[in-house]
């Protein structure tokens, strides 16, 4: 089965910018930030979801074709965001399938909260919720709530 974080694809449709997540959030922390805030800069590549192992694993589309999955969110300074999704099938792994996107995120240390707003090519917006439940130098997890679903996510920086 395709992993819960491809109800995002279902949000993901159309092809963004072919660039890379780049390490644009490696300047963290940024200045007047500290605590889980300064943590979470940089970017952040998803290696569980809902308790399933998403690195190294193969998943099959609707046309039965195999492909791997990587998820990337990156949290700049200034309160960017990028949100890239790769899917690269087995038959053509020098052309994955790029979809990437801009949006905006900010945190909330009371309740350890990242808000996320981002928009697709088709200007549909959405705005998603991360329930921090741990954060380190090398790892993030937590709960992402978007408009459709609900996903344990763990992610390790890269």
């Amino acid at each position: 089965l395709v992993p819960a974080a491809a109800v995002t694809t279902l949000f993901l449709v159309g092809c963004g910018d072919d660039d890379v997540v780049d390490a644009a959030a490696a300047d963290y922390p940024c200045e007047g930030t500290t605590g889980n805030e300064a943590l979470l800069g940089g970017s952040w590549k998803l290696t569980k979801e809902d308790g399933g192992n998403i690195s190294d694993s193969l998943f099959t589309d609707q046309n039965g074709d195999q492909y791997s999955y990587s998820l990337i969110y990156a949290f700049e300074c200034g309160g960017d965001f990028d949100i890239k999704e790769i899917l690269t099938y087995t038959d053509d792994e020098q052309n994955p399938t790029i979809y990437e996107y801009e949006g905006s995120w900010d945190f909330t240390a009371a309740d350890g909260m990242i808000g996320i707003s981002w928009e697709n090519d088709f200007d549909d917006v959405y705005e998603w919720d991360f329930d921090i439940e741990s954060v380190s130098e090398t790892s993030l997890k937590g709960t992402l709530y978007t408009e459709a679903d609900t996903i344990a996510q763990e992610f390790e920086k890269i």
